[in-house]
């Protein structure tokens, strides 16, 4: 067997040298150009540990034969030796680290098992990464990343296509809705509009028989009283004159410029339940204190006892008017 450090010139020229002399003549380039292994491990990041073995010609530690090359080429490349790297990949095969005979060569062994085990991805994998120009290692997670992406941009343009599309129909949809709403509102108020309006009708109507009865009941009594009468009496009795002024005052008068609802009370009986309008004027006698309730009070006139005319305020306004002449405002 021929010691490593035999001359190149004693061997052969088709004989190749072995790693263990491919790792000397990188020693001896190394030390010519006043390198340490301290020096190409800061230059090119490599262990210390992995330079010794590359150089001693032990490539054992190397678990893949593409480490052992890589490491080997950027040495190489370090110290300006491209005749030795040729050299080097020449000896550097897969038979070099015992793997098994035809493997490729991404192949790298286990270091919990010892098996060998292919570092590349299937091959349908590999050709489609190299035809996007993506590294095999971890194209099948890109490619998934990626459809996911694409997928979640296509629902997203077909949900806004969908609405563009059917903009037209919604908005034609909630403007139907909103109308019939409204057509309903609208029926609504109309009918509890008519419903007050009956009920008022009814009420006027009411008081109106009432006070139609009441005027024939006051009628049938006083015919009677009007027979029993002396014939002789040709002037009936003088009243004082202070009692027929108290009597002319005690009364209550309602004079309407514009539309107003009128309610006058005397205790639990309506006298009067109407809208009045311009041109209005009633007396009611103040023989009991009256309760007059007004839907529009700037549109009315109220005299009490023969007093100047007053307005009882705008809006819906209630008063109480007594015999003596005064009155009352009622809160509600």
């Amino acid at each position: 067997m021929k010691d490593a450090n035999t001359p190149t010139s004693d061997r052969k020229k088709d004989e190749p040298r072995s790693l263990q002399e491919l790792g000397a003549e990188l020693q001896r380039l190394r030390e010519s150009k006043n390198l340490t292994l301290d020096d190409i491990s800061a230059a090119t990041c490599i262990r210390k540990n992995f330079l010794e073995d590359i150089e001693a010609g032990n490539f054992v530690r190397f678990k893949a034969l593409v480490y052992a090359r890589g490491f080997v080429r950027t040495c190489t490349t370090l110290i300006g030796a491209p005749e030795l790297w040729n050299e080097y990949r020449q000896q550097l095969t897969i038979d070099t680290f015992g793997a098994p005979q035809g493997a490729p060569e991404f192949t790298a062994r286990s270091g919990s098992t010892g098996k060998w085990h292919s570092m590349m991805p299937p091959s349908s994998a590999r050709a489609g990464a190299a035809n996007m120009g993506l590294p095999a290692r971890g194209f099948r997670h890109s490619s998934a990343r990626r459809n996911g992406v694409v997928l979640l941009v296509l629902l997203t343009v077909g949900a806004l296509g969908g609405l563009w599309f059917n903009w037209d129909r919604i908005r034609g949809e909630v403007s139907k809705l909103q109308r019939e709403q409204a057509y309903d509102e609208m029926k609504s108020r109309e009918a509890e509009q008519a419903r007050h309006n009956e009920m008022q009708k009814a009420e006027e109507a009411a008081v109106q028989r009432e006070m139609q009865a009441r005027r024939q009941t006051e009628n049938a009594g006083a015919e009677p009283d009007a027979e029993k009468a002396p014939a002789s009496a040709e002037e009936p009795a003088a009243m004082p004159e202070e009692m027929g002024e108290a009597a002319a005052k005690a009364a209550l008068t309602i004079r309407a410029s514009g539309d107003c609802w009128l309610r006058v009370r005397e205790g639990d009986r309506d006298l009067l339940v109407t809208t009045v309008s311009e041109g209005f004027e009633q007396t009611f006698p103040l023989d009991r204190t009256l309760s007059v309730r007004f839907g529009a009070g700037q549109n009315v006139l109220v005299s009490t006892n023969g007093r100047d005319f007053a307005s009882p305020g705008a809006g819906v306004q209630r008063f109480e008017y007594r015999p003596d002449g005064s009155s009352l405002k009622v809160r509600k």
